[in-house]
C-alpha cells in the first residue's frame, strides 16, 4: 500500500514538472535608430504558424513578456512583425530566455485600391450626408448641396427643415457662429470645403438639459475637411455684363472665413444689380426671433411691396444691393465663447405692376379696381450682435444684445382707377437683450430666462391726387420684457417643473391723418399696457420608445387702454387656462409618429387698439377697434416619418386641423375712393384643414434622385362687405416632382414641376372662382472636355386666369464655364434669351377676393463672371 501511494505521488510530481511554465521577454528597437519600437506584435507559435501560443504587445520603451507551457513551446518559434518593418523569427533555444531583437525599416507596396465612401450613413441618432458625393459640376455653396439632400427641405426664404419640421440649430464644427443667420454660411462656405453634413436628431441644443427635456427639433452641423480648418478660406468673384437695351450689371463678392477650435470668422461683402437677391442672409431663423415676432409693433403702412408668385424672384428683381457681414466667434480658456456680429445692407429695387382687383359681394355683384403702378423702393439695414454662451454639462449661460436699425423709403407711381403718386417712409430702431441662464444639480435645475425689447417705429405716407394731397402721420414706440424662472426635478424617467413669469408691455401710438374727412375720426394719441403673470406646470415623461410632454400654463391679464383726447382709461383682467400636449413614439428605427393638441386663449392683439383711422395705402383705410376680446385656437395636429438612410428613403406627412374664434368680424366698407376695412362685434369662427408631405428617394444603379413635395389646404371663414355677410371657403392644392440624375458621365439632369389649383367659393351664392398655375423648368449640363462645361436650362409657366384664359411663358438660359486651373475658374450666363417682358398670375386673398398682377420681368442680359477660391 505505501509503495502505491509513493508511486502516485511521484507520477504527479512528474506530470507537474513536464506542465512546467516558462518565461520569454526581450527588447525590440529599431536598427537603424536604436530606439524602441512600441505596438510591435510578438507571437509565440509552432513552426507550422497554425497554432499561436501565446502573444503580447511591445509596450512604450519597446519591452515584452510571454508565458507558456515548455512543453509545448518545443520546436517553436517567436514571430516578430510590426507595419514599416521587416518581420523576423527566431527559434526557440533551450537556453534562450531574453530575446534584444532589431527591426529593419521596410517600404510597403500595395495594389491600387479605390474605397467609396457611402452617400449616406446613420450613427445612433445622427445621419452623416457625404457632401462630395452628392456635388456635382456648377455646385458653388453648401446651400446648392443642401438643397439635394434626401430628408431636407429648404425653403425660398432660405429655412430649413428637416422631415418637415424646422431645425433649432445650425452649427459649424459644433459651433452656433451665426445664431440664427445661417443663409449667410450656407451662401459663402464652399461645397468643397465641407467634408460631411450632420443632421442631430432630436438635439437639445442645452447640454445640462440633456435625458431631462424632450427635443423633437433636429440640427445641422458642418464638418469642414482637415486642410480647411487652420487657415483662412474663402473667394473673390467678379462679374460685369450687358442688360438690354443698354444698361451695365456688376456682381461681386469678396468672402474671407477661418473655422478651428478657438476662433471662428465669416466675413462677406456682396454687392449687385443682376436679380440676385442676397438680403435673405439677413433673417433670422432664432427660435426666440420666431417666439416673439407678434410682440413687434406692426407696419399700419403697406411699404414693402408683394411678393411674386410661382416666378422666381430673381427673374422681376430691378435691383442695386450692397451688404457687408462680419461674424466673429471667439474661445475664451474657460470654455466660454464670445461672438461677435455685425451686418449692413442698402438695398434699392424698381417695379412695375399692373394689377385688378376683384371685391366679391354677397349679391354676386364685384367691385374692380384697376392698377398700373411704378415704383421706386428702398431698404437699409444695420444690425449687430455681441452674444456671450456657456453651454456645459452642469450649467448654461447664453446673453446676447442685438441692435437693429432700419429705414424704409418707397416712392410710388399710380394710374389706372384713381391716379396718383405716393412716398412712404418709415424708420425702425430695436434693442434686444435675451438672457438664458441655467444651473443643474444632479436631476434637479433651475432656469431663469429674461427676453426684453425697446422698440421706435414712426411711419409717414403722402398721397398726391393731381391737386390734392393726403398725409398720415404714425408715432409709436412699444417697451416689452418676458421674465420667468423655471424649477424642475427628474424622477427616473419623469421630469417636472413648474414656470413662473410675468410679461409686461408699454405701448404708445399717435395717429395724425389729413386731407380726409371723416366724421367719427379721432387723431388723438392712445397708449397700451399691460401685465401677464404666468404660472407653466409641465410634465415630461419618457418610456421606451414613447416620449410624452403635458404644459398646463395657467395666464392672467391685466390690460389697460388709454385715449389722451378724453382722458379715458379702460382697464380689463382675465384669467386663462391654455394646455397643451405632446406625444411621439417610435415604432422601429424606420418609423416615427407624432400627435399633439391644444387649446390657446389670449386677448386680442394690441395692434388694432388705437381711435379713428389709418390710411395704409392711397385707396384704404383701417379703422381702429380698441375693444377687449378673446381669440380662441384650437389645434391638433400629427405627423408620420419614415426613413431608409442607407437606402437614401426620406417620407413626411403631417396633418393639422385648426379651429379659430374672433369675438368681431371683419368689415369692409366702400366709401367713395376708399375701401375702408373695420370690425364689428359679433362671432367669427374660421376652420383650417392642411396637409403636407415630402418624399425623397435616391438610386444609386440610375445615378438619380426623385423628389416629391405636396401641400392641401382647405379654410373655412366669414367677412363682412357693405353690411353683409359673405362666408366663403378658400381651397388650394399643389404638388411638386423633382429629378436629379446623371444621364451619362458627360450629362447631368434637372427637371422640376410645381402645379397648383385654387378655388375661392361663396357659400350663401354657390359661386365659384377657379384659378390654376404651372411651373416646370429643364436643365441640362454637358460636360465635354474636363475643364469645360455647359448649362442649358428652360422654363415653362402656364396660368390660368378667373376668366378661363391660359396664359403661357417661356424663359431660356445659357451657362457657359470654364476652369483655368483648380482655384481659378470663369463664367458666360446669357439670360432671358427669348426675350420675355411680362409675368402675369391670379390669386386669392383671405377677404374674398381675387388679384390679378402683371409684372415686368428682367430682359435678356450677358454677364461674364471670373471666380478665385483659395
Amino acid at each position: 500500500m505505501r509503495n502505491l501511494i509513493f508511486c502516485l505521488l511521484a507520477t504527479c510530481l512528474a506530470s507537474s514538472l513536464h506542465a512546467q511554465q516558462r518565461t520569454w521577454e526581450g527588447k525590440v528597437t529599431d536598427a537603424t535608430k536604436h530606439t524602441p519600437l512600441q505596438g510591435v506584435s510578438v507571437t509565440l507559435c509552432k513552426a507550422d504558424g497554425k497554432s499561436i501560443l501565446a502573444f503580447a504587445i511591445t509596450d512604450e520603451d519597446g519591452t515584452f513578456r510571454l508565458n507558456a507551457d515548455s512543453t509545448k513551446a518545443a520546436q517553436a518559434v517567436i514571430r516578430f512583425s510590426c507595419l514599416g518593418y521587416a518581420a523576423v523569427t527566431r527559434h526557440i533555444q533551450p537556453q534562450d530566455q531574453t530575446y534584444r531583437i532589431g527591426l529593419q525599416p521596410e517600404e510597403i507596396s500595395i495594389k491600387e485600391v479605390i474605397v467609396k465612401a457611402p452617400k449616406i450613413r446613420a450613427q445612433g441618432d445622427t445621419i452623416i450626408y457625404n457632401v462630395a458625393r452628392f456635388s456635382k459640376e456648377g455646385d458653388r455653396t453648401i446651400g446648392d448641396i443642401l438643397k439635394k439632400l434626401p430628408g431636407i427641405q429648404v425653403a425660398d426664404d432660405g429655412k430649413i427643415s428637416y422631415q418637415g419640421t424646422p431645425i433649432n440649430k445650425f452649427y459649424i464644427e459644433g459651433k452656433d457662429l451665426l445664431g440664427g443667420k445661417y443663409g449667410i454660411a450656407t451662401n459663402s462656405i464652399s461645397n468643397q470645403d465641407v467634408n460631411s453634413v450632420e443632421v442631430m436628431e432630436n438635439h437639445q441644443p442645452i447640454k445640462a438639459l440633456s435625458g431631462l427635456s424632450l427635443s423633437d427639433q433636429a440640427a445641422i452641423n458642418l464638418r469642414l475637411k482637415e486642410n480647411v480648418k487652420q487657415r483662412w478660406i474663402g473667394s473673390v468673384k467678379g462679374g460685369i455684363g450687358l442688360a438690354a437695351p443698354a444698361s451695365v450689371l456688376w456682381d461681386e463678392e469678396l468672402i474671407a472665413m477661418q473655422f478651428n477650435k478657438k476662433f471662428q470668422s465669416l466675413n462677406t461683402y456682396k454687392t449687385n444689380n443682376t436679380g440676385r437677391d442676397v438680403t435673405r442672409e439677413f433673417k433670422s431663423f432664432d427660435i426666440n426671433a420666431t417666439r416673439y415676432r407678434r410682440e413687434k409693433l406692426t407696419d399700419y403702412i403697406r411699404i414693402v411691396p408683394p411678393a411674386v408668385q410661382a416666378l422666381n424672384k430673381e427673374r422681376e428683381l430691378f435691383n442695386r444691393t450692397h451688404q457687408a457681414t462680419s461674424n466673429n466667434l471667439f474661445q475664451l480658456k474657460n470654455g466660454m465663447n464670445v461672438t461677435v456680429g455685425i451686418g449692413y445692407m442698402n438695398h434699392r429695387t424698381e417695379s412695375d405692376k399692373q394689377t385688378v382687383t376683384q371685391y366679391f359681394q354677397a349679391n354676386a355683384d364685384t367691385t374692380t379696381i384697376r392698377e398700373k403702378e411704378s415704383s421706386l423702393f428702398e431698404q437699409q439695414q444695420l444690425s449687430a450682435e455681441i452674444r456671450l454662451e456657456a453651454n456645459e454639462d452642469t450649467y448654461n449661460l447664453t446673453e446676447r444684445l442685438m441692435a437693429d436699425f432700419a429705414w424704409l423709403d418707397k416712392n410710388d407711381g399710380v394710374s389706372g382707377t384713381i391716379p396718383n403718386t405716393q412716398d412712404a417712409w418709415s424708420p425702425d430702431k430695436q434693442l434686444t437683450n435675451d438672457l438664458y441662464l441655467l444651473k443643474r444639480f444632479g436631476n434637479k435645475f433651475i432656469i431663469f430666462t429674461s427676453y426684453t425689447f425697446v422698440q421706435d417705429h414712426p411711419q409717414r405716407m403722402d398721397v398726391t391726387y393731381g391737386d390734392e394731397t393726403r398725409s398720415q402721420r404714425i408715432e409709436q414706440r412699444k417697451l416689452f420684457s418676458d421674465n420667468k424662472v423655471d424649477y424642475g426635478f427628474a424622477i427616473g424617467q419623469v421630469t417636472v417643473s413648474l414656470g413662473a413669469g410675468a410679461k409686461v408691455m408699454w405701448r404708445d401710438m399717435a395717429s395724425e391723418l389729413e386731407g380726409v374727412t371723416l366724421t367719427d375720426n379721432d387723431e388723438e394719441g392712445s397708449g397700451m399696457n399691460y401685465t401677464q403673470l404666468y404660472l407653466t406646470p409641465k410634465l415630461e415623461y419618457t418610456w421606451r420608445r414613447l416620449k410624452t410632454r403635458l404644459a398646463l400654463p395657467v395666464n392672467f391679464y391685466h390690460y389697460l387702454y388709454k385715449e389722451k383726447a378724453n382722458g379715458l382709461k379702460s382697464p380689463s383682467t382675465r384669467v386663462l387656462f391654455n394646455p397643451d400636449l405632446y406625444l411621439s413614439y417610435t415604432l422601429s428605427a424606420r418609423w416615427d409618429i407624432d400627435l399633439s393638441g391644444g387649446i390657446t386663449s389670449r386677448p386680442l392683439g394690441d395692434a388694432s387698439f388705437y381711435p379713428g383711422y389709418v390710411m395704409d395705402s392711397y385707396r384704404t383705410l383701417m379703422k381702429g377697434y380698441p375693444v377687449y376680446g378673446l381669440s380662441t385656437s384650437k389645434y391638433i395636429e400629427g405627423g408620420i416619418y419614415y426613413k431608409r438612410p442607407l437606402d437614401e428613403l426620406f417620407a413626411d406627412v403631417s396633418v393639422s386641423h385648426n379651429w379659430m374664434s374672433l369675438p368681431y368680424l371683419t368689415h369692409q366698407q366702400f366709401e367713395g375712393d376708399f375701401i375702408v376695412t373695420s370690425y364689428q362685434q359679433g362671432e367669427n369662427t374660421a376652420r383650417q384643414l392642411g396637409v403636407n408631405g415630402n418624399v425623397s428617394k435616391g438610386f444609386d444603379f440610375l445615378n438619380c434622385y426623385i423628389y416629391l413635395k405636396g401641400m392641401y389646404t382647405n379654410r373655412h371663414a366669414v367677412l363682412v362687405r357693405n353690411e353683409e355677410r359673405i362666408p366663403n371657403v378658400r381651397t388650394m392644392w399643389s404638388i411638386g416632382p423633382r429629378i436629379e440624375a446623371d444621364l451619362t458621365e458627360k450629362i447631368t439632369l434637372h427637371y422640376e414641376l410645381n402645379y397648383g389649383k385654387s378655388k375661392l367659393r361663396l357659400e350663401e351664392e354657390g359661386s365659384e372662382t377657379n384659378t390654376a398655375s404651372l411651373e416646370q423648368s429643364l436643365s441640362l449640363r454637358i460636360t465635354p472636355a474636363a475643364k469645360l462645361s455647359i448649362l442649358l436650362k428652360g422654363g415653362h409657366y402656364r396660368n390660368r386666369e378667373t376668366d378661363s384664359r391660359k396664359r403661357d411663358f417661356f424663359l431660356a438660359d445659357a451657362v457657359v464655364s470654364y476652369k483655368l486651373s483648380k482655384r481659378i475658374d470663369m463664367e458666360l450666363a446669357a439670360t432671358n434669351l427669348l426675350d420675355e417682358r411680362e409675368y402675369a398670375y391670379t390669386s386669392f386673398t383671405d377677404e374674398a377676393s381675387t388679384v390679378s398682377r402683371s409684372y415686368r420681368i428682367r430682359p435678356r442680359n450677358l454677364l461674364f463672371t471670373l471666380r478665385m477660391t483659395y
